[in-house]
Parts: structure tokens; sequence; C-alpha cells
């Protein structure tokens, strides 16, 4: 194995243990996977594995159809979905997934809406060509499903009439955001988290109200 690889694992595994004791990777959910570029296999979190006990053996090679390179072990039920991002974006050499508390209520409440946008926030600029506060992003919403060929085809049909697509949510489930490298991955992980704190807290004490004081009650003219 190239020393290169052996870094790319000890960073990952370092990643994913960080993203866990944030909340957002509890038990053995969410999944992971980086590609070094021109190569022709993926390294990805294999299924069942604890995340904060998560081990440089528990990642696994698998092919660009998601199938597992000299390995029995099963690879997370949602490769699909990372050779999906991999095929759409040749840039990107690494994939996260999340389960927060506040990607999964916010997922399943913006459902009916398709899409959760982000808009008038500064830390947005943590997003890779993202200039200015007043840009927004737009996190589509797909239906949890199971039958990750399926699932993969309706982000597929998405993915093609959005092309600058920086992230997706699925209802109830979690986030999947990517970089061109794993700092970049882990970057729009926190940035993205960090706004859904902002929406959810925003939705539950209301628009910051106006403190200028008024001629009335204890600020009227004596």
């Amino acid at each position: 194995m190239s020393q290169s690889k052996v870094s790319w694992k000890a960073e990952l595994v370092e990643c994913i243990h960080f993203l866990h004791q944030q909340g957002w990777a509890p038990a053995t959910s969410s999944n992971y996977s980086f590609k070094i570029p021109q190569e022709s296999t993926i390294m990805i979190s294999s299924s069942g594995k604890d995340k904060g006990a998560f081990r440089i053996e528990d990642l696994m090679e698998v092919d660009l159809l998601g199938q597992p390179v000299n390995d029995t072990r099963k690879p997370s039920a949602e490769t699909l979905l990372h050779t999906l991002i991999y095929q759409r974006c040749p840039e990107v050499t690494c994939i996260l997934h999340t389960h927060s508390v506040y990607n999964t209520v916010l997922s399943q409440v913006y459902q009916g809406e398709g899409s959760l946008r982000l808009t008038g926030f500064e830390v947005l600029k943590g997003i890779s060509g993202i200039k200015t506060h007043e840009s927004s992003v737009d996190l589509p919403i797909f239906a949890n499903s199971q039958d990750m060929q399926h699932l993969s085809e309706d982000i597929a049909l998405y993915w093609d009439k959005h092309p600058a697509l920086s992230g997706f949510l699925l209802a109830g489930h979690g986030l999947y955001t990517w970089g061109k490298s794993i700092a970049e991955a882990k970057r729009h992980i926190e940035v993205f988290e960090f706004l859904f704190d902002c929406i959810y807290k925003i939705k539950t004490f209301g628009q910051v109200a106006d403190r200028t004081p008024s001629l009335s009650g204890n600020f009227q003219k004596q």
C-alpha cells in the first residue's frame, strides 16, 4: 500500500472520530469514503461499525460500481450514492455523510418543499466557490429509501437540472456533502451543520426582535 493511501486513511479516520464527537454520527450510522485522484477504486467505511471506535481496518476497497475488491466484508449500504457522486464530480476526492439531530429534523420538516434554502449567513463562505453572505444554497431533500438504485436515479435526475449541487438531504435520514480533499469535505459538513443549528433555532425562537428602544413603557420621554 502506498504511503499516500495510508495517510489518506488516517486522515479520514480522524475526521470520522471528529464527526462522532460532535454527535453527528451516532452509533453505527453514517458513511464515508475517499478516492485518490487517478485511482480506479474507492476506500469506503464498511457496514455496521461504531463510528466512535472506527479504525483504519474498518475501511474497505470497492470498485467504481461499488463492488468489494478482494474483500468479503459488506460496504456501506449506501455505497451507490458514493459512486454516483464520484461519477458526477471527477474532482471530488472525499464524501461525508452525517446523521445529526438538526439535519434529521429539518429534512423532515422541509421535505414537502423539496429543498432547504440557506441564505444570508456569513459562514456560507465556507462552501467552496461562495464569496459573499448574500449567496444562497439550496439543499434538495429526497425521500428516504432502502432502494439505493432507485434513490441514485432520483438524485441523478435532479443533478441533471442543477449541476452546481454541493450537497443533499435524505428526509429523516441525514446530509451528504463532499469536497476536493478530506479537509474541504469536513469544512462543508461543519458549515452545513452550523447552519442547520441556526435554522432550527430561528424557527424555534423566532426572528431576532428589533432592539431599538421605543417611546413607550420604560423608554417613554419624561
